[in-house]
């Protein structure tokens, strides 16, 4: 099969045959339709956070058709169309049982990350990881659904556990960022959404927030402060993750707030634990999330609540011009792969 292959950090991927994958037991087969490109695929290639065994294949947003299936799998027929969870865990020890399966003690690698993901004109992955894709949801939109989509879902309804009339503040207004601003509003919240650039803000106007906060000519905790008479966010959603965007979260949670970090990088909180204690703060991470998210997921942007915004689509054989664009900034929402010719 056709895949975009990583063979070393600060490298170009390399577009290459490579042997289909093997099923084993209760494993399917799925042909790629799309594949999502995440912040977390830069970050690979760059030589930071996960650092997967080369060579590797990247992708770990896609959507797909049933090619074949493997011995023991009844829930799946070849042509059906789907969306993985892209966590492959053991479904027995506590996280599993608890809705915390992202935290799975014999966590066996994520779709993409650890294991061989969806740059490809295969992927494959348990039976109990795939999740039918209704059809009136496109396989672009599905892509997205597997990472971004998820990610919000987790991160808005267990981590954060926003309510009705919560003030929410959501920095980044991406990918994950426009599903966090959905999914927010949808709970009753008042979000206000922070980006560094025009062109970013007025797309993410675009997702519902009340109120957009550009960081590059606006100080984000005066901004909040106004808002809000003076008392600050309930909880603060980040879907940055440097020392400078979370500096803007705490400068911008009431005492007793919560902020819920989802972006992932290198950078250490700038937080002393004199100011953690006095505010009584609370700072969670979020990691992706499990089946159950997936599941709401899905249900999310076939009712409508959630739609994936798909701004760029590129072919495989593009895949690292694809790249440079989202590191030059000219992405405005999801930038996803096709398999298409």
């Amino acid at each position: 099969m056709k895949a975009a292959v990583m063979h070393g950090v600060n490298q170009p991927l390399v577009v290459e045959e490579v042997p289909e994958p093997k099923l084993e037991y209760d494993e399917v087969l799925v042909a790629t339709k799309v594949c999502g490109i995440c912040g977390t695929d830069l970050h690979i290639l760059e030589g930071t956070g996960y650092k997967p065994k080369l060579p590797h294949i990247l992708g770990h947003e896609p959507s797909g058709v049933v090619a074949r299936v493997g011995e023991g799998v009844s829930k799946f027929a070849v042509g059906d169309r789907v969306v993985p969870n892209i966590f492959f865990t053991c479904g027995e020890c506590f996280f599993c049982r608890t809705n915390r399966e992202t935290m799975c003690t014999n966590f066996k690698g994520a779709l993409g990350v650890g294991i061989n993901g969806g740059y490809a004109d295969y992927f494959k992955a348990p039976a109990k990881n795939l999740f039918i894709l209704p059809d009136k949801i496109g396989f672009k939109e599905g892509s997205v659904i597997a990472d971004a989509v998820v990610t919000a879902v987790h991160a808005v309804r267990r981590r954060a556990m926003v309510k009705a009339d919560d003030v929410v503040l959501v920095i980044g207004v991406g990918g994950v960022g426009q599903s966090v601003i959905q999914i927010a509003k949808h709970a009753g919240a008042k979000v206000f959404g922070v980006a560094r650039r025009a062109q970013r803000a007025a797309v993410g106007e675009k997702f519902g927030p009340d109120v957009v906060i550009n960081s590059s000519t606006q100080d984000v905790g005066q901004a909040v402060s106004s808002l809000t008479n003076g008392k600050g966010a309930d909880i603060v959603i980040d879907n940055v993750g440097t020392n400078q965007s979370l500096t803007q979260g705490l400068s911008a949670v009431h005492r007793g707030g919560r902020i819920v970090m989802i972006g992932e990088t290198d950078d250490t909180i700038p937080l002393s634990t004199f100011k953690l204690c006095v505010n009584e703060l609370d700072i969670l991470g979020s990691r992706s999330g499990g089946r159950q998210d997936t599941v709401e997921a899905i249900q999310l942007v076939e009712s409508g609540v959630v739609t994936p915004f798909v701004s760029d689509v590129f072919p495989l054989g593009k895949i690292n011009e694809a790249f440079e664009s989202i590191r030059e900034g000219n992405i405005m929402g999801r930038a996803v792969i096709t398999m298409a010719d």
